[in-house]
């Protein structure tokens, strides 16, 4: 690892109008089968001149409400962070929620089945690291939005399921946490551009509701309901929270969240950071004044991923973690 946080803001940014997946050699790997379909992530080698030496791992988990987008959806500044920083990127496929035909009905696309999924890329990543080029003691995820939440939740379950799925540091961009919560969430001044509570909502699907056709709203209505199908689906929901799985194993986190974000809560990631806080958990909480969701506009987020680079920097040094 070379990049410092002295140097690496300038490169960062020159590496951002420069880099992006295009046209870079990758390899893909399928890391399990469900319904005798791959589940696949794809590796970038960007250690460099150092190509016969372990790196540090980037794995990155993609965004789009746990229903869109895919492993090739890679944004910029992660590879130019992945560049800088001479690491292997992972980018993970994990199984979405309107694929459900794909992988075997509802119940095979209904959480935790994308957690599990993460779960099994990581310990995949650490049984294999030595093929791909990867230091497994110093493996990292970032992810946003929908791909935050997973990479927070892989962090922090990660760590008590067991040596195989620790990282040492998490990136969570303005991630969905207590989707409980998330309505409640919602500042008037700022308000969301989309569904919540129906049944067609991200969170919904979520949570089965393509076949159960109960959104969270109904779930929210009967939080104190002791009859079925009610008290399951408020665990399930529960579970979808990453707080649940914090512990004095939890590895060091970066979360950061737009003031403006108009898709999910700024709250949500304040929920998330103070969590952490209250468990004596190292973390550190960007607050990106003004910036919306999707790390958009970039001209609003570009400090805000320099500065995320140059803390990660640290976190994936042959040394021990740091905050």
């Amino acid at each position: 690892m070379t990049a410092t946080p002295s140097t690496a803001s300038y490169c960062l940014c020159l590496l951002l109008v420069v880099y992006g997946v295009y046209g870079q050699d990758k390899q893909t790997i399928t890391y399990k089968y469900i319904n005798k379909q791959p589940l696949q992530f794809d590796v970038y080698d960007y250690r460099g001149d150092h190509n016969d030496s372990a790196a540090a791992a980037l794995i990155y988990i993609h965004g789009g409400g746990w229903e869109l987008f895919s492993k090739n959806d890679v944004p910029d500044y992660i590879t130019a962070t992945a560049t800088e920083g001479k690491m292997v990127l992972v980018s993970v496929q994990y199984r979405l929620t309107k694929e459900s035909e794909k992988w075997g009905g509802v119940d095979a696309i209904t959480w935790p089945a994308q957690g599990e999924d993460c779960l099994d890329a990581v310990q995949y990543v650490y049984e294999n690291a030595s093929k791909l080029g990867i230091d497994r003691s110093r493996m990292a995820c970032w992810g946003g939005s929908a791909g935050g939440h997973l990479c927070a939740y892989t962090a922090l379950a990660g760590s008590e399921r067991s040596e195989k799925t620790t990282l040492r540091a998490a990136v969570s961009y303005y991630p969905p946490t207590n989707i409980l919560e998330l309505y409640s969430d919602i500042d008037p001044k700022v308000g969301i551009d989309r569904h919540v509570l129906q049944a067609d909502s991200f969170e919904s699907l979520l949570l089965g509701s393509a076949k159960t056709g109960i959104g969270l709203g109904e779930i929210i209505e009967h939080l104190n309901t002791t009859t079925a199908p009610w008290p399951h689906l408020l665990q399930l929901a529960e579970s979808v929270d990453p707080e649940m799985y914090i512990s004095n194993k939890s590895p060091n986190m970066l979360i950061a969240h737009g003031t403006m974000d108009h898709t999910v809560p700024f709250k949500q990631g304040e929920r998330l950071a103070a969590a952490l806080a209250h468990f004596k958990r190292t973390r550190v909480f960007l607050t990106a004044e003004g910036c919306d969701h999707a790390a958009e506009p970039r001209s609003c987020w570009q400090k805000t991923i320099i500065d995320t680079s140059a803390w990660l920097y640290p976190q994936a040094q042959e040394t021990s973690r740091v905050a």
